[in-house]
């Protein structure tokens, strides 16, 4: 199959989940911008304590994560984001217009909605969650904005978009990135974020058909 269909799986089956989860009881209160309401348990996953502290963690051995840590290994690290002018409050005022305008659903992901979670200005930091439709597993995402340099109007976003539970995602946390770089990448060639595929990624690919 192509990269395009491989990662066309319906919310329902985008996680394989071994074992019992933790963190498995229903959160009281769904995301406001869920496309449906969906009865039925939850299974969110606990949030992990290196996320939502203004900073990027790596990933596990899992095809389930990216992030642009350093020291993160070949199959999920992510070169940094690249904004050309603005300076850290542009970049972070483009990334909140992105976020804002994320459509849950698209590409048939995220279908339960998101929230932002933190978004602290003088960090350059934001964090947010995104559901999955019926199961309600949780992923997390964060961006963390740096300037090249003193008084530099250019610089960096480190990004980690990761699932909380089991171990293939079934291409969500691709398409989820692949939708936020494409329209960071619509807004006047400010900025250089690659689109995630196959060629760079063989293996998150492979494994999440």
């Amino acid at each position: 199959c192509t990269v395009g269909s491989c990662w066309l799986f319906s919310s329902a089956s985008r996680r394989v989940t071994v074992g019992l989860l933790l963190g498995s009881a229903a959160r009281v209160q769904a995301f406001d911008n869920r496309v449906k309401e969906v009865k039925g348990p939850k299974t969110p996953g606990p949030q992990p304590s290196a996320v939502g502290i203004g900073d990027i963690s790596g990933c596990k051995v899992a095809p389930n994560c990216f992030s642009c840590a350093p020291g993160v290994d070949e199959d999920h690290y992510l070169n940094p984001w690249q904004f050309l002018d603005g300076g850290v409050q542009g970049a972070m005022a483009d990334l909140e217009q992105v976020l804002r305008a994320y459509p849950p659903g698209q590409s048939d992901i995220d279908g339960g909605g998101f929230e932002v979670k933190e978004l602290d200005n003088s960090k350059g930091y934001i964090y947010a969650q995104f559901e999955s439709l019926k199961k309600g597993y949780i992923d997390d995402v964060e961006f963390l904005v740096r300037p090249k340099g003193s008084g530099s109007s250019s610089g960096e976003v480190l990004v980690r978009s990761a699932s909380r539970l089991g171990y293939l995602d079934l291409g969500v946390n691709a398409k989820r990135l692949n939708r936020i770089s494409a329209d960071l990448r619509s807004m006047g060639g400010r900025w250089i974020a690659p689109k995630i595929t196959k060629a760079l990624f063989p293996r998150y690919v492979n494994e999440n058909r």
